[in-house]
């Protein structure tokens, strides 16, 4: 009797076409990754924009809590443009004042909006607004 000798392991075949399959799902995948990852840098930035926004926003209200003397002319020397970000991701805030009320008491509305000047010194990346209460001019 002959006994059949069977070797162990893959033939070329088998490799090549398991080379091709990887490579055919890579193909599929590799533009989901490439999509995840610049969403992931778009979230980064949204994130960082809206902290610096709020913590913009949030010194200006503890400076100026709803009691009765807060003045408009106060309120409106908190405007200011090109506030770098102290956590260095590029960003700047500008702090817009709206015009003093007709009638006191009356609300000032302050804007933060931030932007990336590497991209564009224009286009807001993000943008807040808060009110603030005024008893006086």
């Amino acid at each position: 009797m002959a006994e059949r000798h069977q070797e162990r392991g893959f033939s070329l075949i088998e490799v090549v076409i398991a080379i091709f399959v990887f490579a055919v799902i890579s193909l599929a995948i590799l533009p989901l990754a490439i999509q995840a990852a610049a969403l992931s840098t778009v979230n980064r930035d949204q994130a960082a924009a809206n902290a610096l926004a709020s913590s913009q926003l949030a010194g200006i209200r503890s400076s100026f809590p709803d009691d009765s003397t807060n003045s408009c002319a106060a309120v409106r020397a908190t405007q200011i443009t090109q506030v770098k970000d102290p956590a260095e991701t590029d960003l700047t805030a500008n702090l817009v004042v709206s015009a003093c009320p007709a009638s006191y008491p009356g609300v000032v509305t302050i804007t933060a909006t931030v932007y990336d000047p590497a991209e564009s010194s224009t286009d807001a990346v993000v943008t807040m607004a808060t009110q603030i209460v005024v008893t006086a001019s």
